[in-house]
């Protein structure tokens, strides 16, 4: 059965509908436009610009959670941002949707600075690389960046909540994203929080 006069009367129809001024219904109103994508949610800790997704995570037991960052995925990662006074916690960044270069790499850079619990700024703020020229993440893909800061809050110290800023750079790309981690800080005598396990 040779279909093309049906197609071309059609395709006439068609065009003849799209060339034909809109006329409204008497009293009816126009219809909204549909409101934009919502933005992902974003946790504790997480930020995004553009492309780039960061994470940073807290921990007390720096070697549990390597270990479990090493297994397959998803990981049960050990995190936790509670601590008391001399014990040390361990940031953790973690990245992905970098822009590579013409040699496919990624240059991420990071800003720290922290606040202590009457917002009054906690030693000076600290940059250096977190991914510095090295190939690019695959896809979809989170890497986690072999530089970060530990904290550890001394006797003499305050005691409370403590912020954790992270401004993270794609040099490439031009975006920064950012996050902000609240830590926990109590008297060792009241005894450490026991970590919590994440999927990440």
């Amino acid at each position: 059965m040779n279909m093309a006069p049906t197609l071309a009367a059609a395709l006439l129809l068609a065009l003849g509908l799209a060339a034909a001024p809109a006329r409204a219904a008497p009293d009816t109103k126009p219809l909204a436009a549909p409101p934009p994508p919502a933005a992902p949610r974003l946790a504790e800790g997480e930020g995004r610009a553009g492309d780039l997704h960061i994470i940073q995570l807290w921990t007390a037991d720096s070697d549990a959670f390597l270990a479990e960052w090493a297994r397959p995925t998803p990981p049960k990662l050990v995190t936790g941002n509670r601590t008391t006074r001399n014990r040390p916690l361990s940031q953790f960044i973690i990245f992905g949707g970098c822009r590579a270069d013409a040699a496919g790499h990624c240059h991420l850079t990071a800003r720290i600075t922290i606040t202590d619990p009457d917002g009054a700024p906690y030693g000076d703020p600290m940059a250096f690389a977190i991914w510095d020229d090295q190939p690019a993440p695959p896809p979809k893909r989170l890497i986690l960046s072999p530089n970060s800061i530990g904290l550890v809050i001394e006797d003499g110290e305050k005691l409370g909540t403590y912020r954790v800023h992270l401004a993270v750079t794609d040099e490439h790309a031009g975006v920064t994203a950012e996050s902000t981690s609240v830590i926990e800080v109590r008297e060792a005598e009241g005894g450490a929080a026991a970590p919590t396990a994440g999927a990440e």
